[in-house]
């Protein structure tokens, strides 16, 4: 409106170009509402009651198979497990090839001298044995002589020793140069206990083809310068030969 010169407000028309764009707008605001009210409407018209649930459907055919996985890393090695049961022993393997001869050995003995005498009474003496006997052989070839002279039992007091020897003499030095053997007490004084034991004398002596040696034996009765008797019985003096 505007303000006349006296006073008074007169009414001034309003562009009808304006009136008809507010109306246009008012139109296209007032058909959106109407569109989104029927959408919400047709919306809650679809969503119905859930239907059951339908059947399983069927299984589908099986897929190709895969590339082979890398090899994996070697396990731990596992306890040992318990020992089996022993297997049955095999046959007996074949017969094998005949060994080389051996060496040849040595010889038996192959000639033979023994004398027995059935008891000797030994005397003391401090420089001179007595005799017991001897024994002769003639070696067969280049060979040894075992000497071996057995006491079957010495009978004596216990403050009394015997001496047995071995030699190629009857007589000093020879007398004891083959073998010498003691047995008995180093005790002196007299006594009347008696004892018993056996004795051996033995030796070895190298001999030459077609000589004869003999070989003597002797005992002694030792320590103790008195009267007390000692016995030798059932004596055996062997040579034996053996050729090397």
């Amino acid at each position: 409106m505007l303000r006349e010169g006296n006073g008074d407000f007169v009414r001034t028309p309003v562009s009808t170009g304006i009136t008809t764009v507010v109306f246009v707008v008012g139109l296209i605001v007032a058909v959106l509402a109407a569109s989104l009210i029927s959408v919400g409407i047709s919306s809650l018209g679809l969503l119905g009651q859930k239907g059951a649930k339908g059947d399983k459907g069927d299984i589908g055919a099986t897929g190709a198979t895969g590339a082979t996985g890398a090899t994996g890393a070697t396990g731990a090695t596992g306890a040992t497990g318990a020992t089996g049961a022993t297997g049955a022993t095999g046959a007996t393997g074949a017969t094998g090839a005949q060994g080389l001869q051996g060496i040849q050995g040595p010889p038996g003995i192959t000639a033979v001298s023994s004398s027995s005498i059935s008891s000797v009474y030994a005397n003391y003496s401090a420089s001179q044995p007595t005799p017991i006997g001897n024994v002769t052989i003639t070696a067969p070839a280049n060979g040894v002589v075992i000497v071996t002279l057995n006491v079957g039992y010495v009978d004596m007091y216990y403050n009394n020793s015997c001496a047995l020897y071995l030699g190629t003499s009857s007589t000093s030095p020879g007398w004891n140069n083959l073998d010498i053997c003691h047995r008995g007490t180093r005790t002196n004084g007299p006594t009347n206990e008696r004892v018993y034991f056996d004795m051996t004398a033995q030796a070895t002596y190298a001999v030459t083809s077609g000589n004869t040696y003999t070989f003597y034996a002797t005992a002694l009765r030792y320590y103790g310068p008195d009267n007390a008797p000692m016995y030798l019985n059932n004596i055996h003096l062997i040579a034996a030969f053996s050729a090397t």
